[in-house]
Parts: C-alpha cells; sequence; structure tokens
C-alpha cells in the first residue's frame, strides 16, 4: 500500500501538486492541511488532528462529502503529522510520500526531514516532495530517476558514512567516505536519466533539486 500525508506547510503551486497527486492508495490531511487537499481539488481518505486549523468552509465541505475524521486532542506528544505516520502503518503502507511538511517553521521541517530516518528503520520506503526538493533517504542504496542537467546532493546524517559510491553524475565517487557535516556532496548534477547511490554504512539524504 502507497499512502499519501499531506501536512499544514508550505504550498506555493498547487498546479505542481494536482500534477504529481496520482496512484496513492490512501491519502491522508493532518489537520489544517485539508485546506491545501481543498485548494487542490482532492479528496482525503481521512482527516487527522486537533481540527483547529481547518477553515469553517473547507471543514463543512468534506463534512458534506462524508469524509472521515479522527481528532486528537491539541495537547499531545506527538505532531499531527506523526499521528498520520502512525495511523498509515497501521492500515498497512509500506510506501509513504509527504507534501507539505516544509516551510517557514524550520523546527517542524527538521522534525519532518528527521522522520524519513525513522520510517527507513521501520522498513518502510518514503520520501518528500515539494516544487523545489524530493528528498529521500537510504542506508543501503538507491536509484533516483530525473532528467540530464538535475541537482542531486547526497547529504549523511547523525555520522560519517563509509562506502560511498556514486554513479550516473557529473562527480562519480567509488567506496568514499564522507564526513558528516561536510559540503563535499552537495550539487552533484545527472548526467542521464537516472543515478545510483550506495553506501556500505551511515545514512545519507539524498535530494533532487530544483532552483
Amino acid at each position: 500500500m502507497k499512502s499519501l500525508i499531506i501536512a499544514n506547510g508550505s504550498m506555493n503551486d498547487y498546479d505542481f501538486y494536482k500534477n504529481i497527486i496520482k496512484g496513492y492508495d490512501c491519502i491522508i490531511c493532518a489537520d489544517g492541511a485539508s485546506n491545501h487537499a481543498y485548494n487542490i481539488n482532492i479528496d482525503p481518505d481521512i482527516i487527522i488532528g486537533d481540527l483547529d486549523s481547518i477553515d469553517d468552509k473547507v471543514k463543512q465541505h468534506f463534512i458534506d462529502k462524508n469524509i472521515r475524521f479522527n481528532k486528537f486532542p491539541s495537547k499531545k506528544d506527538k505532531t499531527d503529522t506523526e499521528i498520520c505516520i502512525d495511523y498509515a502503518i497501521h492500515i498497512g503502507s509500506k510506501e509513504i510520500d509527504f507534501i507539505g511538511v516544509l516551510g517557514t517553521r524550520m523546527d517542524h521541517s527538521l522534525a519532518n526531514v528527521n522522520l524519513l530516518y525513522s520510517l527507513l528503520k521501520r522498513g518502510i520506503k518514503s520520501r518528500i516532495i515539494n516544487e523545489n526538493n524530493e528528498i529521500h533517504i537510504t542506508d543501503d542504496k538507491i536509484q533516483i530517476a530525473g532528467n540530464k542537467g538535475d541537482i542531486i546532493s547526497i547529504i549523511p546524517i547523525h555520522s560519517d558514512v563509509l562506502g560511498v559510491t556514486l554513479k550516473g553524475l557529473e562527480y562519480p565517487l567509488e567506496n568514499y567516505d564522507l564526513g558528516f557535516a561536510t559540503s563535499r556532496g552537495i550539487s552533484n548534477v545527472l548526467v542521464d536519466d537516472k543515478c545510483e547511490i550506495s553506501i556500505k554504512s551511515g545514512c545519507v539524504l539524498v535530494i533532487k533539486a530544483r532552483d
């Protein structure tokens, strides 16, 4: 099962999201993200959260369409996005995409990127998508599809990464040890329609970026 979680972060180009929201078995909205769903003109399968950020007309619209609501108290130990992840896993999702999880709140943005790591450790494939970024994570091997000239960055998280090999990129590496908190992996470039990143130890974010 493949699920999409929509959070209440920044979305500037709704047409972009209309074009990428395809092929999901379940669409889950985190609270005020239902405003985004309304503007994109899609119906979520469920809206989860304390429900204090939804516009009144949007809430009534989804009530009229018999969309399921799952209300949680405003004071809780998890963000609405993480509660949505719990639901997605509960219904059997093996792949989860996120939109609306990045924005002006750096605390929320960093926490949401870190959620990719927790999903990786649970054997669930995940990525974050917005108008300028497609963020993946791996502790083994991953292929990224795109177009020649796309920017690909590889960023270690929480520790040095050993045995990095990059193929299909302008600046290849072979069994290279990439230090944590260095910029060596930033702004590589696709030379074909896909690339492959593999590592022997550690964990990296792989970001396909657009200016």
